[in-house]
């Protein structure tokens, strides 16, 4: 039996419509306390029984899309709990008396909405903490976290940084950090680490910074890179990240106020995917020769300044996909096929794509040949028609 919507895993896999929903966890404490697992993701409940504190042996509990807005009490005996996953639920707050007792808990998914005042520092045993809301009490309390994998915090304040690298300083494992500030005009002021996460892999900052931190050049595993709102400034603002050795994916989102971009020689040696959006100052992007090296993929989103290809595209013979969306129509007008001054540039890639929209403000999506193929049709549309008649 089984259920697309739901899963209540041990030895057997029930359907949630078997019983009446409020009757169905009571039931399942009942009759199968040796349970561990309990996924309830997408289950139409909109209420955690009480009776799921009595499951002693259960390690793994997610109300995961539901609607359920309260975590009962007694979630505070499940002394062998090591996930709890409320993600795109409709919890908004744990109360500490629940912390305090689960020793043995690893990952805490939560949604960024739920505020957590204070009492996770028992949880020294927790590898994941996605999605937590800033405060004082918390960001204090995470010294004890020195087991944490992933950290995910939200709602970020400028006064927050020194509690937080301070923190982060001890996290002696650290892998993935996701930091998002209080709002886009907020400083997130993480510039002074004495001894950076060196574990990390993946790193996600959501705020100004206005200059890079010098540290994030010496994560030397780091392989996944995106910055939002960052407003870094000055052509050579990447520089620092160019010679991270293992860097594969790299994201600007509103991250760069500048008119052009530098890549140097032997720049980004293992970079596959680049992603610019947002960038509405950028004029040009100067790729010197030997950047880049095995880039495969490209996209260029939303960046109304462009004025033409940049021609070191031409020499990215790894490049297999290369996207251009929302750029100056006349930009794109540079690519048509056989007529373009800039088809040269893109003609050796296997697969690129242009989004834009039509003179209807409608979507569209296509190749360079689909795109020029709407242009005739506009251009001949906007012909006027010969008078009949008229010598």
């Amino acid at each position: 039996m089984s259920s697309t919507k739901s899963r209540i895993r041990s030895v057997f896999v029930f359907s949630v419509g078997e019983l009446p929903k409020q009757q169905l966890l009571g039931t399942l404490a009942v009759n199968f306390k040796l349970l561990k697992v309990l996924d309830l993701q997408g289950a139409p409940l909109d209420k955690l029984h009480e009776a799921v504190g009595n499951l002693l042996h259960l390690r793994y509990l997610s109300v995961k899309r539901t609607k359920v807005e309260i975590i009962p009490k007694s979630i505070g005996n499940l002394q062998n709990l090591q996930t709890l996953n409320l993600k795109d639920s409709q919890v908004s707050m744990l109360q500490i008396v629940i912390f305090s007792r689960l020793r043995k808990l690893r990952h805490l998914i939560i949604p960024p909405r739920v505020k957590i005042r204070e009492g996770i520092e028992h949880l020294e045993e927790l590898q994941m903490l996605q999605y937590v809301e800033a405060n004082d009490d918390l960001i204090k309390e995470l010294e004890n976290l020195r087991q944490l994998r992933k950290l995910g915090i939200c709602y970020l304040k400028r006064e927050h940084g020194k509690a937080l690298r301070t923190a982060i300083e001890k996290m002696n494992h650290l892998q993935s950090l996701w930091v998002w500030a209080i709002g886009s005009d907020e400083i997130l002021d993480l510039h002074s680490f004495s001894c950076p996460p060196v574990s990390l892999q993946h790193l996600y900052l959501n705020g100004r910074l206005e200059t890079l931190p010098n540290w994030i050049s010496r994560l030397d595993n780091l392989v996944f890179l995106k910055l939002i709102q960052s407003r870094l400034t000055g052509a050579h603002a990447i520089k620092a990240l160019q010679a991270l050795p293992n860097l594969i994916e790299l994201n600007f989102f509103n991250g760069y106020d500048g008119e052009q971009l530098f890549f140097d020689v032997g720049g980004f040696p293992k970079l596959k995917s680049l992603y610019f959006r947002g960038l509405e100052g950028l004029n040009s992007l100067v790729r010197e020769e030997g950047g880049l090296p095995v880039l495969k993929k490209l996209q260029i989103v939303c960046c109304p300044q462009l004025k033409e290809v940049p021609s070191g595209i031409r020499n990215l013979r790894e490049l297999k996909s290369l996207v251009f969306w929302d750029v100056p129509t006349k930009f794109l007008d540079r690519m048509q096929p056989g007529i373009g001054q800039d088809y040269w540039v893109i003609e050796h890639i296997p697969n690129v794509q242009f989004v834009w929209y039509d003179e209807g403000g409608l979507f569209r999506v296509g190749t360079p040949r689909e795109f020029q193929d709407v242009r005739e049709s506009q251009r001949l549309n906007d012909e006027p028609e010969e008078l009949e008649g008229v010598e």
